[in-house]
Parts: structure tokens; C-alpha cells; sequence
């Protein structure tokens, strides 16, 4: 009985496939004969054209690299885009800022370079002339209406850091001139990046206490605090760098401060070993009564 069902779904099976097969082969016809489509002479020429401009685009990226002016003019002259990006959206004139090469600033920005484009991370030709510390770049770059205070939108790889504008990346360099170039130009003293930090913070955690004088000089605020609630004289004795405290103590910088952790600054000093940071703020502790303390977290506007 068993082997008279298997007989009959086997012949059910083999009928099935027998008048499908046809089926499917004319399917497999019809797509055949369905027409391919194809470009137009004008597309044609379109994706020519565009895959010229690329290889040229190229070129000049290198050309700009190995700092050819000769083959910069050749390029540009013979189709590249000025403003022509890179795999990380940097620009020909970004490239030139970060090589330092005022000829080539010169050159792209008389040749229609945008001067205020900026790459994937947000960051402007201006901002890698501020970090690399190249002085003449940066002050053709201001002529040209090039703006100080724009900030970075990711985090940038060279500086571990989003949000940071060119004040803040040069104050975390050690970049003492370009500072002093920026500050001129306007730049916003108390900007804060992503995690809070000012270029003060920035200079006080590095240790640059040449920058760390000039910013206060100018009027940087000492209390405002980061995401963790940490002043720059927090940052200063965390990272043991007794100048750089002293400075902020001096400017008028609150020794009571408290971080999100409640901790004051001297208590970082005793716990990290700091010793003469510690007997500095025990001393300045003791000229200071308590309630001058500064009214808890804020930020600058």
C-alpha cells in the first residue's frame, strides 16, 4: 500500500515539473528579450568628462602636496576643481594650510578657493594652519575673511577632540604665536568644545604656561567648567603642572572649587602626589576664606 502512494506522488511530481519547465524557459526568454538599456551619447560624454576632472583633481592634490606650484597652475588651468574634495572632504587649499605653503594659499585663493569650506570632521583651512603652527598662512587665511571661531563638528583625529575651534587647538600645541595672532583677530576667548574645555583648560592640561599668562591676560575666565565640573586649575593640578597653577591662583582662580565628584584641587594634589602644588594651595587656602568660592558649575555664554 505504502508503495503504491510513493508511486503515485512520484508520477504527481514528474507531471508538475514536466509542465513547468516550459513555463520557466519562456519566462527565462521574455527577460532575455526585454531591451538592455543604454547611455546616450551626451551621457556618455558626461562620465568622461567627469572621470577627466577626477583623474585632474587628483593630480592636484598631489601636486599641492609636493608643494609644485608650477603643476598646481597646470591643473587648474586645465580643469581641476579648486574646491575639489578629498576622501576625508578636504580641500586643495586645506592641504596647502596644513603644509604651510603661503605661495600655494596665495595661488588656490586668486584661483577661487572657498576659504571658509570646511572637511568631514568640520575642520577649516584655517584651523590646520592655527594647529601646525603656520603663522604667515594663518594671517593671509584672516585677510581673506577666514572666521576664527568656527568649531570643529566630529572628533578630530589629530587632536582627539570635537568641537575645537583653532584657539583651542593651537593653546593644546603649545602654538604661543598663533595665539597671540588669533586673539587679535577677535578670536572668542571661553568657547567651549564638546566636553566643556576652553583654550585655558586646553593649555592648563599641556602645561603651556606662556599661553596659559596671555589668555588670562586677555580676560579668561577661570571658572567656567567642564562636562566633569573641573576648572583650568582642576586640569592644572591633575596634570601637575605647579607654573600653570600658580598663574590661575594669581588671575583670581577659585582654590575651592569643586569637581561632579565634589573634589577640590588640593585634594587631587594629595591623592596624585603633586607636593608642591599641594603646599602651594594649602598657602593659598589659608589667605583665602572659604566663602569666596565661586557659586557652583557654569558655563560661559
Amino acid at each position: 500500500m505504502k508503495e503504491s502512494k510513493c508511486r503515485v506522488l512520484i508520477c504527481s511530481l514528474s507531471l508538475l515539473l514536466a509542465f513547468s519547465a516550459p513555463a520557466l524557459g519562456q519566462q527565462k526568454q521574455e527577460k532575455s528579450k526585454q531591451p538592455v538599456a543604454t547611455l546616450s551619447e551626451d551621457q556618455m560624454k558626461a562620465r568622461a568628462a567627469a572621470a577627466r576632472r577626477e583623474l585632474l583633481n587628483q593630480e592636484l592634490f598631489a601636486a599641492v602636496d609636493s608643494e609644485a606650484s608650477g603643476a598646481v597652475r597646470k591643473m587648474l588651468t586645465r580643469g581641476a576643481d579648486v574646491n575639489g574634495r578629498d576622501r576625508d572632504g578636504m580641500t586643495p587649499l586645506m592641504h596647502a594650510a596644513l603644509q604651510g605653503s603661503s605661495e600655494l594659499i596665495q595661488l588656490l585663493l586668486d584661483k577661487g578657493a572657498v576659504v571658509n569650506l570646511t572637511d568631514t570632521f568640520g575642520v577649516t583651512a584655517l584651523m590646520q594652519a592655527a594647529w601646525a603652527g603656520h603663522t604667515e598662512v594663518l594671517e593671509t587665511l584672516m585677510t581673506q575673511g577666514a572666521d576664527v571661531n568656527l568649531q570643529s563638528v566630529l572628533e578630530v583625529p589629530r587632536l582627539k577632540k570635537a568641537g575645537v575651534n583653532a584657539l583651542m587647538g593651537a593653546s593644546m600645541n603649545g602654538n604661543l604665536e598663533v595665539v597671540r595672532l588669533l586673539l587679535a583677530g577677535d578670536a572668542r576667548l571661553n568657547q567651549q568644545d564638546a566636553q566643556g574645555q576652553t583654550a585655558l583648560m586646553h593649555a592648563s592640561q599641556a602645561g603651556f604656561s606662556q599661553i596659559a599668562d596671555l589668555l588670562l591676560s586677555k580676560g579668561a575666565n577661570t571658572e567656567i567648567k567642564d562636562q566633569f565640573g573641573r576648572t583650568a586649575l582642576t586640569v592644572a593640578t591633575i596634570y601637575g603642572h605647579y607654573d600653570v597653577v600658580c598663574l590661575l591662583v594669581a588671575a583670581g582662580a577659585d582654590v575651592y572649587t569643586k569637581d561632579i565628584h565634589n573634589m577640590k584641587p588640593i585634594v587631587y594634589a594629595s591623592a596624585l602626589d603633586r607636593g608642591e602644588i599641594y603646599k602651594y594651595l594649602q598657602a593659598a587656602m589659608a589667605r583665602r576664606p572659604s566663602s569666596t568660592q565661586a557659586a557652583g558649575f557654569r558655563r560661559s555664554p
